[in-house]
């Protein structure tokens, strides 16, 4: 019998975004990304037609690789599993990765200022 996650819908991609240093440092980036885009016009057409291209391509892979998925979708969940149970373990072994990246900056920020031993 095949291996099967004990949670078959949680993706490792989302428990991975979900992390706090992930998605604080996703939000810190995002926020930079569109301020500046809002204030200087012409990173904001390149970035605007960079966006564009990439949703055509997803688009198109999205679409392509739908029947591959399905006949995938068991080795796709074995992998998941496998990914889920390698997190566990990286989870455990930094749990810097439970933290925002603003207290970890400030954490960095302070061993710097720490003399030297």
């Amino acid at each position: 019998e095949p291996l099967v996650a004990l949670e078959p819908h949680v993706s490792v991609v989302e428990r991975v975004t979900s992390l706090p240093l992930v998605s604080s440092t996703y939000s810190l980036v995002f926020s930079v990304y569109s301020n500046t885009k809002d204030n200087h016009p012409y990173i904001r057409s390149v970035c605007e037609a960079a966006e564009q291209g990439v949703r055509t391509i997803t688009s198109v892979a999205l679409t392509t690789a739908s029947p591959i998925i399905g006949k995938l979708e068991p080795q796709i969940a074995i992998a998941n599993d496998l990914a889920c149970k390698g997190l566990d373990k990286i989870e455990k072994t930094l749990p810097i990765l439970h933290q925002p990246s603003d207290q970890v900056w400030q954490q960095a920020q302070l061993g710097n200022k720490c003399p030297n031993m």
